[in-house]
């Protein structure tokens, strides 16, 4: 089976294990890399640009405010890396579609994407990926309303006011941050 990091620095060689959401320093990769391309932009606020993952194995992704997708992959260059899979976990992580490894990993194939947007969208076009543009259908924005409030909560954004993702959020979501200050407000009293 293939398995396939993307990122958005070029010459990789040897992907070490970094730290993030998981806290264990682990190196990502995946079998479908369809997904993996929305992995690809260094533009990336992650889980606040959106809502995506994978619906029996297509990809998805809802925009979590207008022209999300576009600002998030316009203009990106990205590298695919095709990986040894020899030390990669199944099942380490809730993310179905992601393998990870503790131990560094070989690059065994590198290919250049010049314009990660045009080839996402030419992958909407041939229908491997779903693409959710914002909605302003009370549903749909409930929908991702719960996302972000999650997000905020699950991350401790709400305590790392200094943050990027904390001021990327009083940009796009200051409805959500006024009802959780309120929220805590409230709990206080």
């Amino acid at each position: 089976m293939k398995l396939y990091h993307i990122s958005s620095v070029k010459g990789l060689k040897i992907l070490q294990p970094k730290l993030s959401t998981h806290a264990v320093p682990y190196v990502y990769a995946t079998s479908n890399l369809e997904l993996g391309l929305l992995f690809g932009s260094s533009k990336s606020m992650g889980d606040f640009d959106g809502i995506y993952g994978t619906n029996d194995g297509k990809p998805f992704f809802y925009e979590a405010y207008p022209n999300a997708f576009k600002r998030r992959f316009e203009n990106q260059t990205c590298y695919i890396y095709q990986v040894d899979p020899t030390t990669f976990l199944y099942g380490k992580t809730s993310f179905k579609a992601e393998v990870v490894s503790e131990k560094p990993v070989k690059v065994i194939n590198c290919t250049k994407v010049d314009n990660l947007y045009n080839k996402l969208m030419s992958l909407v076009q041939e229908n491997k990926i779903e693409l959710k543009m914002y909605d302003e259908n009370p549903k749909y924005i409930s929908m991702i309303n719960e996302h972000i409030k999650d997000r905020i909560l699950r991350y401790g954004i709400m305590q790392r006011k200094n943050s990027t993702t904390y001021r990327f959020c009083q940009d796009k979501f200051p409805h959500i941050l006024k009802e959780l200050e309120n929220g805590k407000q409230q709990n206080l009293q």
